[in-house]
């Protein structure tokens, strides 16, 4: 057992290692930002030529398309221990065990392929029991079970997504995704509607259009990764293999609790009236695209972090995280302060829908004060290996906090306000609670790392 004494670097050197680490965090967290919001328009893309079939096959394609977004959602999520393992390895340039890693990564691919796939094939068999239309149910079928198999060479996708991002190579992943769009709009448009005498396959195309995509992502991030040299696996990849599921699942529930208790508030939101859901709707859009912000900067920290403690240093990643996401809170804050109420008028003619929508972006508002500090804190502690209690606060903050004070405010009349100040609150409380915990992880404030 080595101990390492820290000291607070101050001077020149300091602000130069602290320079250093924030540029290179700024350089992962850019192009994953904008991968994120790529894929963001994929899935509008597809929600627009999906309206073109009328309500129904809207109504089918979201079912389908967000039961399998919660699916993927955990699995992606649980390949992303990988990341923090890999790039470890990377760091200390230990080829055999990326040789392990790569092996395990494919070994959890194939055992979340093996467990989900089936789970959406047969979702629409199921999913009545839960109160959804069976019409609806049938209309989409097939679109799921296309879901369903393009399930299978995503999670391929994750897996090569977290190589490269560990490898600090994001900049090809935004590449490949950024052809994606142009891809899935011109498949979309033939497979649903046809061409020629051909008349298409209707909603169903949208879900082959997923599948070809997908499978042509994957096979262009394979060549980059052969061109890479991050290729070769050693299959007595056991220990590794435990270790990623030691660390992945709970990401992958701390994912799918943030993300089902936006759908759910979707749900919800209906029940207060088309205006109350229309203001929520545009609200919502708004708190993806900050996300897309936030989630750059998380893995960007979960990357650095992991990579600096497997050099001996992580003070770096950690003092420029934190201020990286209170500089995303605050700049996220003063852009939705400025836009709530000229983008709710300009969207909405009336002017009751307008106002609310601008009180419900205002709330959002006051939750980005802490949420990209509190995701940023995550992805650091991830690449510490500390993944289990980050998990329980993202449950306790946006399910056991956001769902009773949402019913309660309900009951009191506050209607889809108080869905979003319950929102509010319960993302808050989680990323307060995280941010706290990462206290613990503080090596230059208690000068002493052991290693």
């Amino acid at each position: 057992m080595t101990t390492l004494t820290l000291s607070r670097a101050r001077g020149p050197r300091g602000l130069s290692l602290f320079g250093a680490e924030t540029g290179a965090m700024l350089r992962l967290a850019a192009p994953m930002t904008m991968v994120a919001l790529v894929n963001m328009a994929m899935s509008v893309t597809d929600t627009l030529m999906a309206a073109q079939f009328g309500v129904a096959g809207l109504a089918a394609v979201a079912i389908g398309s967000d039961f399998y977004s919660l699916v993927f959602v955990f699995a992606a999520g649980t390949i992303s221990g990988l990341a923090t393992l890999y790039a470890a390895a990377a760091e200390a340039e230990n080829t055999p065990r990326l040789r392990r890693l790569r092996a395990a990564g494919w070994l959890l691919a194939l055992l979340l392929g093996a467990l989900l796939a089936p789970l959406i094939w047969t979702a629409p068999g199921w999913l009545g029991h839960l109160g959804i239309p069976s019409d609806l149910l049938d209309q989409g079928r097939n679109y799921t079970r296309a879901m369903a198999t393009t399930l299978l060479p995503m999670l391929a996708v994750a897996v090569m997504r977290n190589r490269l991002v560990a490898r600090e190579r994001p900049g090809a992943i935004l590449r490949v995704t950024l052809g994606a769009i142009p891809l899935n709009a011109a498949l979309n448009r033939v497979l649903m509607h046809g061409v020629g005498p051909w008349e298409g396959l209707g909603i169903t195309g949208a879900g082959v259009s997923s599948l070809i995509v997908a499978c042509s992502i994957a096979i262009a991030l394979s060549v980059i990764c052969l061109r890479q040299g991050d290729v070769g696996a050693d299959w007595r990849a056991g220990r590794e293999l435990a270790e990623a599921l030691r660390l992945g699942p709970p990401i992958g529930v701390t994912m799918l609790a943030e993300l089902g208790v936006f759908l759910g508030a979707t749900l919800f939101a209906a029940r207060f009236g088309p205006e109350a859901a229309a203001a929520h709707a545009l609200t919502l859009r708004l708190a993806g695209i900050v996300y897309a912000v936030t989630s750059g900067l998380q893995q960007a920290a979960t990357v650095r972090m992991a990579r600096q403690a497997e050099a001996g240093d992580p003070r770096w990643p950690l003092r420029a995280g934190v201020r990286l996401g209170l500089a995303a809170g605050a700049v996220n804050v003063a852009l939705l302060c400025t836009i709530a109420t000229p983008l709710s008028r300009a969207v909405f003619a009336d002017p009751a829908t307008a106002a609310t929508a601008a009180g419900l972006i205002l709330l959002l508002a006051l939750s980005e004060a802490a949420a990209p500090l509190g995701a940023v804190a995550a992805g650091l502690m991830r690449g510490l290996r500390d993944t289990r209690v980050p998990m329980l606060f993202s449950l306790g903050g946006n399910w056991g906090v956001t769902l009773p004070m949402a019913v309660l405010l309900a009951g009191a009349g506050w209607g889809v306000t108080g869905l979003w100040a319950a929102l509010t609150a319960g993302t808050l409380a989680a990323s307060l609670l995280t941010t706290l915990r990462l206290r613990r992880h503080r090596p230059a404030a208690v000068l002493h790392l052991q290693t």
